[in-house]
């Protein structure tokens, strides 16, 4: 791909677009770490080959687990059972979710085991996670003493017992605990301290873990109880079309007008990004909601809203760009975890949206946005962050010369963006 993707201004009329699309990151990662654990051949379909799953998948190989990739037919089949025995070297670089994973996941095995990855994971803090696996016998630090990566794990099993986690600044901190705690020697109890940000993505854990024949006790996100077991593979598995990905497309014809139907998601979805279409139609647009699809429609008419986002904290982003063509202003709030994600994601939107032209106030926690009558053509600095490059894609369709830089960061999630994008937006069809 060129250093710059030139989004076209849309200009064809109202838009009218079917869209499957590839799997959820999230499942994927969680999918293969309890494949790795449940004894048997777990088959994953639908599986997303993106940067953050390769990640994933390789340091799984690396630790003994056959993972067999179809990249052709989205499978992948995970051969699982084996613990991580003899130590290893790992790096994982700006895949956050793989880190957080596989710290829980090789405290479980036994040897030496070292956790990187590239400049600004190593600015990303795990202190919470490492604290928490601490409280639960584990002899673990971080290399530099300073809360981030590299990891360092001298591991002899999880022993198990009581800890507690702070949830403020990631929900994967308890997800990879949670995951963990079946092959525990004592079992786990885990304690929530202070507010849980991202609270959708734990429910996803836990009822991917029902899925696996895990069961965990619970009151609220509170407090979580899971006794030594073992997961059981489902033999197949289907992973579920990206809802976080989904933002972007459902963006697209909030802001242009017309009618797009996602298919694949839908009131069963077990991803809490999938009520970003609720807050579409807070906007104004109307959403029609079946047990796998998603139906929004618009008249290209949204009003701004005021909305708590610490819920879907990554679906910020793409409300940001999508509050830039809405009538009044918008006030996004509560996601003071957005500064320590791939990029400081409140600064970067404030210093895009103001290149474009728009009224900014930038707040610890969130981001206010002040419609302009005109906005200006730029190129959007991407910070390496996939979630920048594919909400800004989302204001060329409505004002001239916005160009994307470096728009192969999207391979973190979805490499195959942009053609989706061009194939939605420029040529509409049903795929």
């Amino acid at each position: 791909m060129s250093q710059t993707y030139k989004v076209r201004p849309y200009k064809k009329g109202a838009l009218k677009a079917v869209l499957s699309l590839p799997g959820s990151k999230s499942i994927t990662n969680r999918a293969l770490m309890m494949s790795a654990l449940a004894r048997g051949n777990t088959r994953l379909s639908n599986f997303l080959f993106s940067d953050d799953t390769v990640f994933m998948a390789r340091a799984l190989e690396s630790a003994g687990i056959s993972v067999k990739s179809d990249e052709n037919n989205k499978t992948c089949e995970v051969a699982g059972g084996l613990l991580p025995s003899g130590g290893l070297s790992v790096f994982l670089g700006n895949a956050g979710t793989a880190v957080r994973f596989l710290t829980s996941y090789f405290t479980l095995g036994s040897g030496l085991y070292r956790i990187d990855g590239d400049e600004r994971m190593r600015k990303r803090p795990i202190k919470d996670l490492l604290d928490a696996l601490a409280q639960l016998g584990c002899d673990i630090r971080s290399e530099n003493s300073n809360g981030c990566p590299p990891v360092i794990i001298n591991a002899n099993g999880l022993e198990g017992g009581k800890c507690t986690v702070a949830g403020e600044n990631s929900s994967q901190y308890i997800s990879s605990v949670l995951m963990a705690s079946p092959y525990s020697r004592k079992g786990v109890t885990v304690e929530t301290a202070g507010r849980v940000a991202s609270g959708p993505y734990i429910e996803m854990t836990m009822a991917m873990m029902n899925q696996f024949r895990v069961k965990c006790a619970r009151d609220g996100l509170r407090e979580f109880r899971i006794g030594p077991g073992e997961y059981i593979s489902p033999r197949e598995y289907l992973i579920e079309p990206d809802a976080s990905s989904s933002s972007y497309f459902l963006a697209g014809a909030a802001v242009l007008g017309g009618e797009i139907v996602l298919r694949g998601l839908g009131s069963g979805s077990i991803q809490g990004d999938a009520k970003f279409a609720s807050v579409l139609e807070k906007m104004g647009c109307g959403v029609e909601i079946g047990i796998d699809s998603i139906k929004l429609s618009s008249d290209g008419r949204l009003r701004g809203i005021s909305i708590d986002m610490n819920d879907i904290p990554d679906m910020a982003m793409t409300l940001a760009v999508t509050a830039l063509f809405a009538e009044g202003s918008t006030a996004i709030k509560n996601v003071p975890n957005l500064r320590i994600k791939e990029s400081d994601r409140i600064s970067a939107l404030s210093a895009e949206l103001k290149k474009l032209g728009a009224g900014i106030k930038e707040n610890a926690d969130g981001i206010e946005i002040f419609p302009a009558s005109l906005y200006n053509s730029a190129v959007i600095n991407t910070y390496n962050d996939h979630r920048i490059a594919m909400s800004f894609s989302i204001a060329g369709l409505m004002i001239d010369g916005i160009e994307i830089d470096n728009p192969s960061c999207v391979s973190k999630t979805f490499p195959d963006y942009f053609e989706y994008f061009g194939r939605v937006f420029e040529n509409p069809l049903i795929f």
